[in-house]
């Protein structure tokens, strides 16, 4: 009962960081969402918000990396991989219900909450871990394979950021196309 008030109020955060952005988004507005007592919310989280996000970047941290690794294990090719990857996180952005934006919530707080940009980092150094051991296992060099993943997630974050802002998938699309160069290239 207790993990699911705490899961509650991870979720009602997630949303409403996705929505108005963590500094736009109050203690107060979380509870009413999350439909938990405050009680319950300073019980799980004594340290107020900030708690609530580096909560909430760990659950998504969490999430990404196993839908990767679920992803990759499908696909031989790592140029499929990528790909296949880029089309997924289009849908998931596009979707009805957009998902939480690890990059919305360090953009916004990396330079007033050290805890936060690092929390993000983390996030992001996982995922590109995941990849960087995908690329690996198929015949990539420890370095050529980093070098990959991290170009890689800058394209994510890039098709992420342009489509949002016209309001048009197809940046996904373009990167997609483009990762058969991208990749011969390094």
């Amino acid at each position: 009962m207790a993990k699911s008030k705490r899961e509650a109020i991870i979720q009602a955060a997630k949303q409403l960081f996705q929505v108005q952005g963590y500094h736009a988004t109050g203690i107060n507005q979380i509870i009413e969402e999350s439909g938990a007592p405050k009680g319950s919310l300073y019980y799980h989280f004594p340290n107020g918000k900030e708690e609530i996000a580096i909560a909430a970047i760990d659950s998504v941290k969490v999430e990404v990396r196993q839908e990767l690794e679920q992803l990759l294990a499908g696909c031989d090719d790592p140029i499929e991989a990528m790909q296949a990857q880029l089309l997924h996180v289009a849908e998931k952005v596009f979707g009805d219900q957009p998902d939480f934006r690890i990059g919305l919530l360090a953009s916004e707080s990396a330079n007033l909450n050290e805890n936060i940009r690092e929390a993000c980092k983390n996030a992001y150094e996982e995922w590109i871990a995941t990849d960087t051991d995908y690329l690996m296992k198929k015949g990539y060099t420890k370095e050529s394979a980093r070098q990959t993943a991290v170009l890689f997630h800058i394209l994510i974050e890039g098709a992420m950021t342009m489509s949002i802002t016209y309001k048009d998938a197809s940046y996904f699309q373009l990167v997609a196309e483009q990762i058969p160069k991208i990749v011969k290239n390094i």
